[in-house]
């Protein structure tokens, strides 16, 4: 499942495009996961916005997550195709604390490695 996941990243981080092959409209993957004024960072939770299932991450460039129920994440920046998975889960929906380290991380490692 891990590696699935980070499939989904890449094909996303790729605009849909997998190998050569437009698996998804990249129109409607950049539609999806751009700012938007009504899915605007700060609108949908008080750093993230949201468009069709995707978190719109805060800042100058286009990042996004995706993000399921039990705090699993698939963290996406498409200009250095670089992806991050987190599949930890809580017990319960509810049971969901900010994951403020697995966002710390992934804004060292688009810092470090997203040039």
């Amino acid at each position: 499942m891990l590696r699935d996941y980070a499939r989904l990243g890449l094909l996303l981080a790729h605009d849909g495009n997998w190998r050569g092959r437009q698996i998804i409209p990249a129109t409607w993957v950049l539609d999806a996961t751009s700012v938007r004024l009504d899915v605007w960072p700060g609108t949908a939770t008080p750093t993230e916005g949201y468009g069709y299932q995707t978190w719109i991450l805060p800042g100058e460039r286009r990042m996004f997550m995706l993000r399921g129920v039990y705090g699993q994440r698939i963290f996406v920046d498409p200009q250095s195709k670089l992806v991050m998975v987190n599949t930890a889960v809580h017990k319960l929906p509810d049971d969901r604390p900010p994951l403020w380290e697995m966002d710390a991380l992934w804004s060292a490692l688009v810092r470090q490695l997203g040039g």
